[in-house]
């Protein structure tokens, strides 16, 4: 088995293990159990369980940008990509993987976590300013900060998406981001 299918396996066994008990309620003893991969094993992939995890979220991450990306088409104005964005995220939002990344980053206050999951994040989000930028540049939208404006659009989606966390009503959380969007937009294009 190659390196990085060994590593995969490592991760997947990990996500099942999270899956089925949570973040906190899983040990890399269970990891070991479950993967039939040795402690040390898993240590040569993966320094610790947090790391497994964060390979789990970049590789999550990496893995809904493409398909996102992969809705998109050469036609679509910078309004409809940004369409294209929230109808992906609704898609997506009711995943064990959404759930777990909440469980996770509500409880990892470490400063070098945050950073590290920034930077894939980061990643996301240079693809929206990407866009935003285009369409204030080709005045589709006003003149504004592309970036403010990058933070305010997924920082209402965030704050959605967390109301959803606990109301978990998935025709509302559709009408509410849907509502957003538009108000969003009414906004941002140039009449």
């Amino acid at each position: 088995m190659g390196k990085e299918s060994k590593k995969d396996l490592i991760a997947d066994t990990a996500l099942a293990c999270f899956m089925s008990s949570g973040y906190s309620g899983t040990s890399v003893d269970e990891i070991v159990r479950v993967s039939g991969v040795s402690k040390g094993g898993i240590y040569w992939y993966f320094k610790s369980k947090e790391d497994i995890f964060l390979y789990l979220v970049e590789r999550w991450i990496n893995e809904w940008m493409a398909e996102y990306l992969a809705r998109l088409e050469e036609a679509d104005s910078n309004a409809v990509k940004l369409t294209k964005y929230i109808e992906h995220y609704l898609e997506k939002i009711d995943t064990p993987m959404s759930a777990l990344m909440a469980e996770f980053f509500l409880q990892n206050k470490k400063e070098c976590v945050l950073k590290r999951v920034n930077v894939y994040f980061k990643q996301a989000l240079e693809i929206l300013h990407g866009f935003i930028q285009q369409a204030i540049a080709g005045g589709e939208f006003k003149p504004m900060d592309a970036w403010a404006t990058t933070y305010a659009f997924t920082g209402i989606l965030d704050g959605i998406g967390l109301q959803w966390q606990i109301h978990k009503d998935k025709q509302l959380l559709e009408r509410t981001l849907r509502t957003a969007l538009d108000i969003f937009l009414a906004g941002v294009l140039k009449h």
